[in-house]
C-alpha cells in the first residue's frame, strides 16, 4: 500500500513539472487536487491547440490542391494565404489558461 501512495505521489510531483508556470500558482505550493486539476485542463488546452492546428492544416491542403487543380502544380501563381501567426512574424507561443493562444515576439 505505501508502494502504491509514494507512485502516486511521485507521478502527481511528475505532472507539476510538465506543467507551463502560468498555470501553477509559484506563490503557493499546490496540492495534489491543484495539480490534477490543473493538468487536466491544460491537456484539454493542448487537445483544442492541437484540433486548431488540424483544421488550419486542412485548409492549407484544400488551398494546395485547388492550386493544383487549376493547373499550378509548383504553386508560383499565388501563395497561399498565410496564418495569423505567419502575418505577425514568427515568435513564441504564450499560453494563458481560458484566453486563446496569443504570439509575442
Amino acid at each position: 500500500e505505501r508502494r502504491r501512495r509514494d507512485n502516486i505521489n511521485e507521478k502527481i510531483q511528475e505532472l507539476s513539472t510538465l506543467l507551463p508556470d502560468c498555470y501553477i500558482d509559484s506563490a503557493n505550493k499546490p496540492n495534489k487536487g491543484v495539480i490534477l486539476r490543473k493538468s487536466v485542463d491544460y491537456i484539454r488546452h493542448l487537445q483544442q491547440l492541437v484540433a486548431s492546428q488540424t483544421n488550419r492544416n486542412q485548409e492549407l491542403e484544400a488551398q494546395l490542391q485547388g492550386k493544383t487543380a487549376n493547373g499550378d502544380a509548383n504553386g508560383t501563381n499565388g501563395a497561399l494565404a498565410p496564418s495569423p501567426q505567419l502575418q505577425q512574424g514568427f515568435g513564441m507561443m504564450r499560453i494563458v489558461p481560458g484566453s486563446s493562444n496569443e504570439i509575442q515576439n
